[in-house]
């Protein structure tokens, strides 16, 4: 279910996957195995944000539909 809680908290697990990773940086060359992991759980959640607004949006319109539908009639 998504909800703006979980919402929130994977906003809140993007940016602190993001922090780290721009600390690290590419040119340490002793934690690019930790770089990598933060690099793609980042990506992935970037992913997981834009899939669910999407769906927060699609939601939005078809319930906004469905009411307007039943005003008319």
């Amino acid at each position: 279910m998504i909800t703006r809680r979980n919402y929130l908290i994977l906003a809140g697990v993007t940016l602190a996957l993001l922090v780290p990773n721009a600390i690290i940086g590419s040119g340490k060359d002793v934690l690019w195995v930790l770089d990598d992991v933060l690099w793609f759980g980042f990506l992935l959640s970037v992913l997981l944000l834009i899939v669910m607004t999407v769906a927060i949006l699609v939601r939005a319109a078809t319930s906004r539909s469905r009411d307007h539908a039943g005003a008319t009639r």
